[in-house]
This record gives structure tokens, C-alpha cells and sequence, in this order.
């Protein structure tokens, strides 16, 4: 007997799961001012991908291996080494995310700046950003 209902769900239905990556930490040389340039800083990395995970089978080809994901992103980084604007940095995260895995529907990330020479500052920078890569 045939199951309709099933195929339809199939086509119609769409799942999606975040994967959380927290704390991805690397080193660079980010910011505007003369010390940051100077000395560099580590910045440290929470990102969310969203992926589409209706009959993954439990075979990673049906998904987003996201120890691959850690390492370009590190990669990505580091390749930069010399960044102004921790909003740069996230586009450009971003952007590459979204051409290397085609499987990720959609990305927000934090990044959070370990150091910013501000005068009676002693609190932390973070931005967010996120992309969608569905049409």
C-alpha cells in the first residue's frame, strides 16, 4: 500500500536544528586604535549555524560536520591576521560561511574582543551578527 501522507510530508515539510559552537578562540591583531594594532589580541568566537536535518539517517554527508566549520573559520581568521572593525570581521565570517557549506540555511555569530585599551574601561566588547542564506 502506498503512503502518501508520508511523500507529502516529505516534500512540504521542512526541520531545521541550530547548532551552537561556543567559544572558538584565536588570536589576531583587530581594532582602530594604535595599541590594538600594536599588540594584537585574542577574540573568542560563539557562533549558531542552522541547518536542515529532515532524514539526516544518521550519515554525516546529510549534515554540517561542525568540526569542519571550526577550522575554516579559524583558518578564516587567521588568513586576515590584521583587521580594523570587529563588524569587518563578521561579515567576513559570514560571507565565507555561506560559499564553503551550502547546507547551512543560516548563521549568527558573537565575537567578543579580549582586550579594549579604553580608558577606565574594564568591561567587554561583543557584536552580533547573523545572515540568512535561504532565498
Amino acid at each position: 500500500m502506498e503512503n502518501k501522507f508520508n511523500e507529502n510530508y516529505i516534500l512540504d515539510k521542512q526541520e531545521y536544528c541550530w547548532i551552537h559552537i561556543n567559544e572558538i578562540k584565536t588570536f589576531l591583531y583587530i581594532g582602530a586604535n594604535e595599541l590594538e594594532k600594536r599588540i594584537g589580541q585574542n577574540v573568542t568566537i560563539h557562533l549558531s549555524i542552522k541547518i536542515k536535518f529532515l532524514h539526516t539517517f544518521d550519515d554525516l554527508n546529510q549534515t554540517v560536520d561542525y568540526g569542519d566549520v571550526i577550522e575554516h573559520v579559524t583558518h578564516k581568521i587567521k588568513s586576515l591576521n590584521r583587521v580594523r572593525l570587529v563588524e569587518y570581521l563578521a561579515e567576513q565570517i559570514l560571507n565565507d560561511l555561506g560559499e564553503k557549506f551550502p547546507k547551512i540555511a543560516a548563521a549568527k555569530l558573537i565575537i567578543e574582543k579580549g582586550y579594549v585599551p579604553l580608558k577606565d574601561f574594564t568591561g567587554k566588547i561583543k557584536i552580533e551578527a547573523q545572515r540568512n542564506y535561504e532565498a
